[in-house]
């Protein structure tokens, strides 16, 4: 994946936030985490997706989507939608169409 293409959260590393990666390597294709000591950043290629059901089933079903993820998440890469059911992080050609 060439770093352009890339896109998905930064996050503080703490259990949560691992338990955060720990999904979106589930429910995405070719992700790399680079852990940077005090936070991992999250690539995907063009696409990244998080699904509230997933990380509620990886850690407590009474997750506050939209709400928990922001707290760990001091950054990302591309663009982000989040609803209650999910988060999505594209490439910005890819949100305006």
């Amino acid at each position: 994946m060439s770093a352009d293409q890339g896109v998905g959260p930064v996050l503080h590393a703490t259990p949560f936030a691992r338990a955060v990666v720990a999904v979106i390597e589930d429910e995405n294709e070719h992700v790399f985490v680079r852990d940077e000591g005090a936070y991992l950043r999250v690539l995907a290629p063009r696409v990244c997706r998080l699904s509230r059901a997933g990380l509620a089933a990886a850690t407590d079903p009474a997750i506050r989507f939209p709400g928990d993820l922001e707290v760990v998440m001091s950054s990302f890469t591309g663009v982000m939608r989040l609803t209650e059911d999910g988060a999505v992080w594209m490439l910005a050609e890819k949100a305006v169409r």
